[in-house]
């Protein structure tokens, strides 16, 4: 099976929702480094909550995109980097922030058991 494109990516409504909320929340995560600089060398709760989730939200996408597209996780990441750079410059800021960062920073539980998705959806 062939990698997809970007346009075919940002079309899939899972991938477009899960790299939503990592871009959230990088979004939260620059801002609260820019305000607190010294939380590079030292991160409070807060940021490593705001890290832990970024994890969890590429590990799901990174997961899906290998199952749907049958590809490896190296392919995957890649394919989700290309996706939330895209979002980072197309989306408007204040878009990104309409997604509470609240919700951002849980993952729903029924994300972690999906069912395998086809190559058809």
């Amino acid at each position: 099976m062939a990698l997809p494109r970007l346009r075919q990516l940002r079309r899939d409504k899972t991938l477009f929702g899960l790299a939503m909320n990592a871009v959230r929340l990088h979004l939260e995560e620059h801002d609260r480094l820019h305000h607190q600089p010294e939380l590079r060398e030292t991160p409070d709760d807060t940021l490593r909550l705001i890290q832990y989730s970024i994890d969890q939200w590429v590990g799901v996408a990174t997961d899906y995109l290998m199952r749907k597209f049958r590809c490896s996780a190296a392919q995957a990441m890649e394919l989700l980097g290309e996706l939330m750079a895209d979002l980072k410059v197309g989306v408007p800021v204040q878009e990104l922030r309409q997604v509470p960062f609240e919700v951002a920073l849980r993952l729903p539980p029924e994300l972690l058991a999906q069912p395998q998705p086809s190559a058809a959806e």
